[in-house]
């Protein structure tokens, strides 16, 4: 009888200690992270472009898409700032000797090698008296969603002469640095 007495009150305490740890803050976290895959690249950034701006989402709630609901409107205002990131394909690079220590290189069309320190803030928002029956709006697909393939062929326009400078100055430091008496001419592919 006492040494059930004594195990009830060990149990009793362990319970009452790891209550009184909870109430107190203590918590139990667990994180896993599971590398899917690892695979090799040869893609090579020549230019980094910081990008910025304030993008403005909307939505409504509407009944059965026959009308909008008044006041079920909800707005909000995005401010983001990312690095996006343009360059090559770089297995795609073509390098033909012409001559004596003369060589041309094809530099493969320009591409958009997606975006780094992405920083994401909500300027504002505004919404409607019933607006708990609209949706949340998914800030972070606002903003990809700005990186459309038309705004990124217009950001590979804008950067091209830059791009080909990068470019010109990435290849010819690494033929310079086998044969430093090399001419080397280079070819874009648009």
């Amino acid at each position: 009888m006492l040494v059930l007495f004594v195990l009830l009150l060990i149990g009793a305490a362990a319970f009452g200690g790891i209550a009184v740890g909870k109430m107190l803050g203590a918590g139990e976290e667990r994180s896993v992270q599971v590398v899917r895959s690892v695979k090799g690249e040869e893609q090579v950034i020549l230019v980094t472009a910081g990008v910025g701006g304030i993008e403005t989402e909307s939505d409504n709630q509407s009944f059965f898409g026959l009308f909008d609901i008044p006041f079920s409107d909800r707005q909000v205002f995005i401010q983001y700032d990312l690095d996006a990131k343009f360059g090559i394909e770089g297995k795609d690079i073509k390098i033909v000797e012409t001559g004596d220590k003369a060589y041309t290189i094809t530099v493969p069309t320009f591409i958009y090698l997606g975006y780094s320190d992405p920083k994401f803030s909500v300027a504002t928002e505004s919404n409607g008296i019933l607006s708990w029956t609209t949706p949340e709006i998914d800030k972070i697909a606002a903003v990809e969603d700005l990186l459309t393939d038309d705004v990124i062929a217009s950001h590979i326009e804008d950067y091209r002469s830059l791009l080909e400078v990068q470019a010109e100055t990435f290849y010819t430091r690494i033929v310079k640095g086998i044969e430093p008496e090399a001419t080397l001419t280079f070819e874009f592919t648009k």
